[in-house]
């Protein structure tokens, strides 16, 4: 009998920079890695090209971030600061998804230590989300003729709008986004599903929706799926205000993990968002997810 091949991460150091003071904790993804070390292999990905940024975003958008510089509306819209650094950082994520689309489709599922800015359009950013590393994946192997359909299961507290904007008209992406309702942000896109839930919804209410929800999902037939994991449903999160424990979410993961091993249906796993005061405790969070997703043993507390 052959041992069970270890698990492929992708992750890049330089997902980590630093934005000051800021309520996006970017050293949960160093974090997070940092927990997965003993687990697999880890491989870093190359920054996105603007060939890459091009399949989903505008040649003007894709400039301004390839030369790191921004206006003051951009980083307005953006929440953050704008640096050559985190424009590094930015592409390296697109790219770190595009590479784990590729990797499901050779084995199944795709890992990634970051990823999953879904607030990002076409033409510019939001909410922290400089480039939409989902949307860019998934243009891909649409346009290389790897996959013919795919989907997108955004379960981050906020709604998936950049996403949802970009492949509005692209049905053979379906696009769904559970959220809490009354979060930015507030002129919500139309995705192909939405599910939005109502403040302080707990575990038996989220799963049931959830339960609800995902045969849709199925239905279409996706020969490729997107997971955006975010934490931020979790009891306390600095910008959600949902009350999922840390079972729930566990138990959130499992039935989207198993509804794609039924399937048959290649994952890809994303962060997403996550902020809660203990960053540690966020990064726990992340790592138990993609865990689940490689088959490994949970270590929760």
């Amino acid at each position: 009998m052959t041992s069970r091949a270890r698990p492929l991460f992708i992750f890049s150091p330089k997902y980590v920079v630093d934005i000051g003071d800021h309520v996006f904790p970017t050293r949960k993804f160093g974090l997070a890695a940092a927990l997965l070390k003993a687990e697999g292999e880890f491989v870093e990905p190359r920054p996105a090209s603007r060939e890459d940024l091009l399949l989903v975003h505008d040649p003007a958008w894709a400039d301004k971030v390839l030369a790191g510089r921004m206006t003051l509306k951009d980083e307005t819209l953006m929440e953050m600061p704008f640096t050559p650094e985190v424009s590094l950082a930015h592409r390296l994520q697109a790219r770190g998804t595009l590479l784990a689309a590729e990797h499901a489709l050779a084995a199944g599922v795709g890992l990634h230590v970051g990823g999953g800015s879904h607030h990002a359009f076409r033409g510019h950013a939001e909410g922290f989300c400089v480039l939409n590393d989902i949307a860019l994946a998934v243009a891909a192997m649409l346009a290389r003729g790897r996959i013919a359909k795919a989907a997108v299961v955004d379960l981050d507290v906020h709604q998936g709008n950049g996403t949802a904007a970009i492949f509005r008209d692209r049905p053979e992406v379906f696009t769904f986004s559970m959220h809490q309702e009354s979060l930015y942000p507030f002129m919500k896109e139309r995705s192909t599903l939405d599910v939005g839930l109502a403040d302080k919804t707990g575990d038996e209410e989220y799963l049931a929706a959830l339960e609800r929800s995902l045969p849709r999902v199925f239905e279409h037939r996706p020969e490729l799926v997107v997971y955006q994991a975010g934490v931020d449903c979790a009891e306390g999160d600095l910008l959600g205000g949902l009350a999922l424990s840390e079972a729930g979410i566990l138990e959130r993961d499992r039935r989207v993990v198993e509804s794609c091993r039924k399937a048959a249906a290649p994952l890809v796993v994303t962060l997403g968002g996550g902020y809660c005061s203990d960053v540690d405790k966020t990064a726990r969070m992340h790592a138990e997810t993609l865990r689940l997703a490689a088959g490994l043993a949970i270590i929760s507390p």
